[in-house]
């Protein structure tokens, strides 16, 4: 017999557009429930290179668009205090590019009021020394730099700190209709196969690539765009502002610092498989003889990893552009009632990650119409808890690049962290790129669910350095073993499972260092360890 729970709203969709939902309803008194069919952030919203955009990029093509995210990127940055690096960026002319171009994006901006300031040539190349040295012009822009993960991760605690519900690994199978009104939805457990029934007022659809599935469970025709981006990250962080090509938008032309990496991108080819996250060598190759307009050493910066993720575009003509560029970056917020004649449902698609916030809103303000509710939206003003916890570790015996990391990523798992640490065996650092203790991974480990490697990674950085999980992966799973929070069974599935995702990443971009990296874990898993291709294929 089916589980029931009874809730006001049900958002579909674990990713940042959810979430930001999820935590806009919860401010607001809403009692919502969120299911998320993988981990927060399965989808678009970790698949992409962090850019807080300034709105420069779109002023010429889609001011809306602009304008929402330069509005955004100023709310953002002080809601979101933790997981915004406010880098700035500069936009360069290269040879190439047309010079007409360049006064209307000028102009725009203007018209707009997004604050861009021409700098002199030399001092873009002193500042930003692997820029083309033959570049005509350079911009500053108030972009930034922002941590999809911890995004996800602080805005959903804000959201259960606040009464909210989230249901990871439940995928949505079912729509629970009364006539022609949406009243519910039914999930599977990832993991069980058990069904749960989940009674609501109002559902709302986030899905993001998967957003045209969902809405064909309700009976609705949903043309959606999955558009496949590609990207590359170096393994050290080369440049301290974004790079940007002054051109109109296209492939290639994107640099990003994150952390201590750099990540550089995209491509733009529309797939019908929103899971579709393949890589292509070829792809890549293009992708990086195209970055050498910005950056001409490109080929001497080391690679680490290669990863795509699908842009979910909305338009209503049947007819997609097949590079993606050409339609809007803006939202989609689609009232089926009025649309399809269906109640208790809505969809809210497209946008940007900068604008995420500003979709929740929009999104909530439409549902609590529908539901004859009156609250205003605060998110704007609320601030999302700061990770920084300088008041804690001072008593710690530990690495001092450990300790600085902890400070700033601890947020309110300090405490608990803190009291593990100085037991001797938490202490250790298993992730020496990243350095990640065990400490902290065993307070992101859920009391209740299954041991999985990928999601610890998504909450530390663990395997994201340049060794890419070849030395902390099998540490995490042994001591997990070791110390009861998982069986050898589950543990061995958690490191297939981390071990084939990084060797996806890495294989694409396998060459010099890389491949040598790529060869050294494969002879760890596969001789020293045991882990057998022909096991690998049937993960």
């Amino acid at each position: 017999m089916a589980q029931i729970i009874e809730t006001q709203v049900v958002v579909i969709g674990g990713g940042v557009t959810g979430t930001g939902v999820l935590r806009d309803l919860a401010i607001r008194g809403i009692k919502a429930v969120l299911v998320e069919q993988e981990d927060l952030g399965y989808g678009t919203s970790t698949r992409n290179h962090g850019l807080l955009h300034s709105g420069s990029r779109y002023v010429v093509k889609d001011k809306d668009a602009a304008e929402e995210a330069y509005r955004e990127n100023l709310i953002l940055k002080k809601i979101l205090p933790g997981v915004i690096e406010e880098t700035g960026g500069i936009y360069v002319k290269v040879p190439e590019d047309d010079d007409d171009y360049v006064k209307q994006w000028v102009k725009a901006n203007k018209e707009i009021g997004i604050p861009i300031e021409e700098i002199p040539v030399s001092q873009a190349l002193e500042e930003e020394p692997y820029l083309n040295r033959k570049i005509e012009a350079a911009f500053r822009t108030p972009d930034g730099s922002i941590d999809p993960f911890m995004t996800l991760v602080d805005v959903v605690g804000d959201a259960v700190s606040r009464g909210a519900k989230v249901l990871t690994y439940h995928k949505v199978v079912g729509m629970i209709t009364k006539q022609n009104k949406i009243t519910g939805v039914i999930v599977r457990n990832h993991y069980t196969g058990e069904e749960t029934e989940i009674y609501a007022d109002m559902v709302i659809n986030a899905a993001g690539p998967w957003a045209g599935k969902v809405a064909e469970l309700a009976g609705i025709p949903l043309q959606m765009i999955n558009n496949k981006g590609m990207l590359v990250v170096f393994n050290r962080r080369f440049h301290k502002q974004g790079l940007f090509r002054l051109r109109k938008p296209g492939d290639a032309e994107i640099f990003v610092p994150g952390h201590n990496v750099s990540l550089f991108g995209t491509t733009g080819i529309n797939t019908d498989d929103p899971d579709d996250t393949s890589l292509d060598r070829q792809e890549m190759e293009g992708m990086l003889a195209e970055g050498m307009m910005l950056v001409p050493s490109i080929h001497e910066l080391r690679i680490i990893r290669a990863f795509s993720g699908n842009r979910p575009l909305y338009q209503e003509s049947a007819d997609a552009d097949p590079t993606g560029r050409n339609v809007t970056r803006g939202l989609a917020l689609l009232d089926h009632q009025k649309r399809d004649g269906v109640e208790g449902f809505i969809t809210i698609t497209g946008g940007k990650l900068t604008t995420f916030r500003y979709m929740a809103e929009v999104t909530v303000d439409l549902a609590l119409e529908k539901l004859g509710i009156s609250v205003p939206c605060t998110s704007h003003e609320e601030i999302v808890p700061h990770r920084e916890a300088n008041e804690f570790f001072k008593e710690v015996e530990m690495a001092p690049a450990a300790k600085h990391k902890l400070r700033n990523w601890a947020g309110p798992r300090a405490k608990a962290i803190e009291s593990e640490l100085k037991k001797e065996e938490t202490n250790a650092v298993i992730c020496e790129c990243e350095q990640v203790t065990w400490a902290e991974v065993q307070s992101v480990i859920p009391e209740e669910g299954h041991f999985n490697i990928g999601d610890i990674r998504c909450r530390t950085r663990l395997g994201m350095g340049p060794c890419q999980g070849t030395f902390c992966n099998y540490r995490v799973a042994a001591i997990a073993v070791e110390k009861g929070v998982t069986t050898s069974e589950h543990a061995d599935q958690a490191l297939r499972d981390a071990i084939n995702e990084r060797k996806k990443g890495i294989g694409v971009a396998a060459t010099g260092e890389t491949a040598k990296q790529l060869q050294l874990m494969e002879t760890i898993y596969r001789v020293s360890l045991g882990l057998r291709e022909e096991e690998e294929q049937h993960v």
